[in-house]
């Protein structure tokens, strides 16, 4: 549900602006804290160890071209195997 005087609050649709953006502290023991997310921002070069909402891991490897908002959904970003310096990950809700 959202509310008449921000109706971009309806997270459900996936054309909605970003609501709000935390950095993103990788832990092999925790899904990020405020769920899963809509989307990353990458601002370093490595690899990125993460799980999908749906429970599908993979590791990627982050180039210069995929600076910028890259629409992944991640239920959890993993310590083992994300190379990507930190405070370089940011999550979007």
């Amino acid at each position: 549900m959202f509310s008449s005087k921000y109706p971009f609050l309806d997270t459900s649709n996936d054309l909605t602006p970003i609501n709000d953006m935390q950095v993103v502290t990788p832990n092999d023991g925790a899904d990020l804290p405020n769920g899963p997310c809509r989307a990353l921002i990458f601002t370093g070069s490595g690899t990125v160890k993460l799980t999908t909402p749906l429970g599908t891991t993979v590791t990627l490897t982050i180039s210069s071209s995929w600076f910028g908002v890259t629409y992944i959904r991640a239920q959890r970003i993993w310590a083992t195997g994300t190379t990507i310096a930190a405070g370089n990950i940011v999550a979007c809700y």
